[in-house]
C-alpha cells in the first residue's frame, strides 16, 4: 500500500511540474522558436544574383578562366577577391578542390598563411554590374602540381565569401573595406560546379 501512494505522489508531482512548466513559458514575454541551421549547401546561403563557374582556356599550362555573372537586374555587387578564385593568390590558399579524374585521388596543395594590407586596397575587390559578368584567368603552374601528362584533374572551388556590398566599388568606403567582415554578405559561400581541366 506505501508503493502505492509513493507511486502516486511521484506522478501528480511531475504532472504539476510539467503544468507549472507550461504556464510559465505560455506566459512568458520572452517568445521561443526552433528553427532548423540551413545546409551549407543551400543556394540560399550564397550572394543573391552572383554565380560562379570554371572553364578550361589552355592545356599547356594547365588554365582555367573564373567567371563571376551577376543575374541581378538592378543591384551592382562589389566583392573582396581574397579567399576566392578571384584572389590573385587562390593557388596558396586552397580555396581550390583538385581531384585526379583517373583515381579518384586528391592532389595535396601547398597552402601558405598570407600577409594582407590592410584596409584592403581598391584593387582587391571586382565589381560586377547588373547583367554583366568579370572574368580572371588561373594558371595551375605551382610546383605541387602532379607532373605527369597527359593527365586529367576534377577541379571546383567553394568557401566563403570575405567581404561584399550590394554597390559599386567606388561607393565603399575605406571605414567599410576596414569592417570588411562585417559587410552586408560577408560569409555568404559561394561554389562552381566540378569541371574536367586537361593537362597535355
Amino acid at each position: 500500500m506505501a508503493n502505492f501512494w509513493t507511486s502516486r505522489t511521484a506522478i501528480i508531482t511531475g504532472v504539476v511540474i510539467t503544468l507549472l512548466g507550461a504556464l510559465y513559458i505560455y506566459e512568458s514575454d520572452t517568445p521561443i522558436s526552433f528553427t532548423m541551421p540551413k545546409s551549407s549547401s543551400s543556394a540560399d546561403n550564397g550572394v543573391p544574383g552572383l554565380e560562379m563557374k570554371l572553364f578550361q582556356l589552355s592545356r599547356d599550362p594547365p588554365s582555367l578562366r573564373v567567371t563571376l555573372k551577376n543575374t541581378n537586374p538592378d543591384t551592382p555587387y562589389t566583392i573582396l577577391k581574397w579567399g576566392t578564385p578571384l584572389d590573385s593568390a587562390a593557388l596558396n590558399t586552397g580555396v581550390f578542390s583538385i581531384t585526379d579524374d583517373n583515381s579518384g585521388n586528391e592532389v595535396e596543395q601547398v597552402v601558405l598563411m598570407i600577409n594582407r594590407k590592410m584596409p584592403p586596397p581598391k584593387e582587391e575587390l571586382i565589381t560586377v554590374a547588373p547583367g554583366t559578368e568579370e572574368a580572371i584567368e588561373v594558371v595551375f603552374d605551382k610546383p605541387w602540381m602532379p607532373e605527369a601528362k597527359p593527365a586529367k584533374y576534377r577541379v571546383k572551388a567553394e568557401g566563403e565569401v570575405k567581404g561584399a556590398w550590394g554597390k559599386y566599388g567606388d561607393d565603399v568606403t575605406e571605414e567599410e573595406l576596414n569592417a570588411y567582415l562585417d559587410s552586408p554578405f560577408s560569409g555568404k559561400s559561394f561554389a562552381t560546379g566540378d569541371i574536367i581541366m586537361e593537362v597535355h
